[in-house]
């Protein structure tokens, strides 16, 4: 790749990242640490995933220390932006607006999103929202068609 992609994570794919230490979203978080991509946020994206992840910890009875690691290593690696409202009203949850906004302010390419509200914009004023199969295939991290 000639340049590192920006990115936007959506809330799901941390979470299984994270806790499901197997498959797509945590190959994609690994592919971060390595650097192959940068991360954008803005400060609402980041407080639903503390809020979430905490939420988890609890679910699954994890050591806290998991989602406190992860959110130290987002909040210093993580490029934060701050939030413009380019996206409001775009998406047809509203919830998922922050998403694109984040990636609008951030300059990101791809939302990496396995909800379906997001996927079904396919692509907004050149931000393009990928499944987390189809963005490992672009990344060279799974072969093509291993995400089906």
């Amino acid at each position: 790749m000639s340049s590192t992609p920006v990115v936007v994570l959506d809330t799901s794919v941390w979470i299984s990242g994270v806790f499901f230490r197997r498959g797509i979203p945590a190959r994609i978080l690994y592919a971060w640490r390595d650097r192959r991509f940068e991360i954008v946020v803005t400060s609402e994206t980041l407080a639903e995933l503390e809020r979430k992840l905490r939420e988890k910890v609890i679910e699954f009875e994890a050591d806290p220390v998991l989602s406190e690691g992860w959110m130290a290593y987002v909040r210093t690696f993580a490029r934060l932006v701050s939030a413009t409202g380019a996206a409001d009203g775009v998406c047809r949850d509203p919830d998922d607006d922050k998403f694109l906004d984040a990636a609008l302010s951030g300059g990101a390419r791809y939302i990496v999103s396995s909800d379906h509200d997001l996927q079904a914009l396919g692509e907004y004023r050149g931000v393009k929202v990928l499944s987390p199969g189809e963005f490992a295939e672009f990344l060279g991290i799974i072969p093509p068609s291993a995400s089906l």
